[in-house]
């Protein structure tokens, strides 16, 4: 008995129809994954040692809010540079003169520092220090040698006795560096340029004051 082949045939028709109705797939773009964005690295806070440093120039001041700086020569400017940094100026000493001659100089004079000009602010100026900071602020020389500081400290950085005859490692009055200012004579060498520099005052061996700028050349 013979076999009928109209089913198989059918159900190959019906294959190839629904193989030629599907549609292709397609292919879908590759796209790269997009980076996280990264938050900038703030920069490390820079902390800042307030201090005042005092040359044969003048005063510079530094702390938080920046660097500010007087000169010598200019005794209105140093005066406000010392008023901004302690927030007070005081009522200005006159200097007390010989008997019968009137002085035209006065001190101003804060804890730690007291400043000598004339009365007319015509300068220049020059500084006592008298303790180890103002107004909580530390003060020293460009040396860094402050009230307090040691003879040997000194001699390590060069200090001279004032006086030639003197041993500066056992004078009470001790000079550092030595600038010559030009149309002077000195007063202890005669004859030479007189000169600039930074006078210490010691106690023993430790310094109790600094005068800044202290000169060989003015009686005053």
């Amino acid at each position: 008995m013979r076999r009928s082949l109209a089913p198989a045939l059918a159900l190959a028709v019906s294959a190839l129809v629904l193989i030629g109705c599907a549609s292709p797939t397609s292919a879908e773009p590759r796209t790269s994954p997009t980076p996280a964005s990264s938050s900038p690295t703030p920069s490390p806070t820079v902390e800042i040692d307030p201090q005042i440093v005092v040359s044969l120039d003048g005063i510079v001041v530094t702390d938080e809010s920046g660097t500010r700086s007087a000169a010598f020569e200019d005794p209105a400017g140093l005066l406000d540079l010392l008023e901004d940094t302690t927030g007070e100026l005081p009522e200005p000493e006159k200097v007390e003169n010989a008997p019968g001659y009137d002085s035209a100089f006065v001190n101003y004079t804060w804890d730690g520092l007291r400043v000598f000009t004339d009365s007319a602010l015509g300068g220049p100026a020059s500084v006592a220090i008298t303790g180890p900071s103002l107004a909580g602020v530390p003060i020293q020389t460009e040396e860094g040698l402050a009230v307090g500081s040691t003879r040997a400290e000194l001699l390590d950085a060069g200090a001279w006795g004032i006086v030639d005859t003197e041993d500066p490692t056992t004078a009470e009055y001790v000079g550092l560096g030595a600038r010559e200012v030009p149309g002077t004579e000195s007063l202890t060498h005669p004859g030479s340029v007189g000169i600039l520099y930074t006078l210490f005052w010691l106690d023993g061996d430790t310094v109790t004051q600094i005068n800044i700028p202290a000169n060989d050349f003015s009686d005053v």
